[in-house]
């Protein structure tokens, strides 16, 4: 009975109490996965939120973990034996496949688009490697759904886009200003019955072409863009972005001047994002010359790299602000929001490229975006 007493009670002895700990330890070190108690594993498998899968190198289910049903809402019998590209965005099919790793003990992370139990498609990252078991090959993949954190960023850079548009305002309504003064000038003169050159009207038509590709630059960047990626010409993408900030540079008697290589080849990418971040970077050269310059423009490409630098003739930036010039909302500037180059460098990332910021040779900073050639 003193024993029992003592158990009840909780008095063990010294002796008692390290058999005690001792048996905690080995009943909690737990090696690999493998050793887990069956409860553990289906907890982990029910409740996690991660989807874990594995699929045949065609994409047939393998096995999928239960908790499908709370994430795309899908029983796992009815995921089970499909194939993963029934369940994936159209628009998504050729990225997804073209990215899948091509050799064992490779892994890739992957953004595209699952469909639900509603019928909506929801965002989902994955991490998805290509394993060799038993003398096949299958994909072993975990994925999350990132819907919400997509619609936040979404929301994050089309109101980084809106604040850009506002601040160019002005100095569109500038440059828009001077052809309309031509335009009037000569209306005035065929009102007076002065006979008009036809050279004027080539002048006239100029004026007003000009008038129309900034106009339509600014609802583009304004506007809400679909994201979907095509084939592009880098070259006429820069040219436009160029044409709309050279309104706003005018205005800081900044020269903006690209450069191209001879003839370079077309790249996959979201028109859209893609001005977006090229708006971003020179808006942010302009910003740094207070006492205007030049903000070079370059493009070039190698076999497997397209890459295009933004150099400004500003002061520089500090080493301790390099650092933190990717996060969100810093900024050093008095109306700025911090988010521009948190998404430039999020678009680049998502098109497989990255960003690298370094000082010029003689003075300012070069901001070089490089950006893989093909996307498979």
């Amino acid at each position: 009975m003193k024993k029992s007493n003592q158990l009840v009670n909780g008095d063990l002895t010294g002796a008692q109490q390290n058999n005690c700990q001792d048996t905690l330890i080995k009943d909690e070190d737990f090696q690999h996965l493998s050793a887990l108690p069956l409860p553990f594993l289906e907890w982990i498998d029910k409740e996690s939120n991660h989807i874990f899968t594995v699929n045949s190198i065609n994409g047939d289910f393998r096995y999928i973990s239960n908790n499908v049903q709370q994430i795309l809402g899908h029983n796992k019998e009815d995921v089970t034996r499909t194939n993963v590209l029934s369940w994936v965005h159209p628009d998504d099919y050729h990225y997804l496949r073209s990215k899948l790793p091509k050799e064992t003990q490779h892994h890739v992370h992957l953004t595209y688009r699952m469909k639900s139990k509603d019928g909506h498609y929801k965002w989902i990252e994955s991490v998805i490697s290509r394993i060799r078991y038993k003398h096949r090959e299958y994909f072993v993949a975990y994925s999350i759904d990132i819907s919400r954190m997509k619609e936040t960023t979404k929301h994050l850079a089309q109101s980084e886009k809106m604040n850009v548009a506002g601040q160019l305002a002005a100095g569109i309504a500038h440059e828009i200003r001077n052809p309309l003064t031509s335009l009037k000038g000569f209306l005035q003169l065929m009102e007076a019955g002065v006979d008009v050159d036809g050279q004027y009207f080539k002048i006239m038509k100029e004026e007003i072409e000009k008038m129309e590709t900034i106009t339509s630059e600014l609802l583009y960047i304004s506007k809400p863009q679909p994201h979907h990626r095509k084939t592009v010409s880098l070259a006429e993408l820069l040219a436009d972005v160029c044409t709309l900030m050279r309104s706003q540079a005018n205005m800081h008697e900044i020269d903006i001047r690209l450069t191209t290589d001879t003839d370079p080849s077309d790249i996959e990418c979201a028109p859209s994002q893609m001005k977006q971040v090229f708006i971003n970077l020179i808006k942010n050269a302009i910003e740094e010359m207070e006492d205007g310059g030049v903000v070079q423009v370059q493009l070039q490409q190698t076999e497997t790299e397209t890459i295009v630098e933004v150099q400004d003739e500003g002061p520089g930036i500090p080493e301790k602000i390099k650092e933190k010039i990717h996060e969100p909302f810093f900024t050093t500037k008095e109306n700025g929001t911090g988010l521009g180059l948190m998404i430039t460098d999020q678009i680049i990332k998502e098109h497989y490229g990255h960003l690298t910021i370094k000082d010029a040779p003689v003075k300012g900073t070069i901001i070089r975006v490089t950006l893989p050639n093909h996307s498979g």
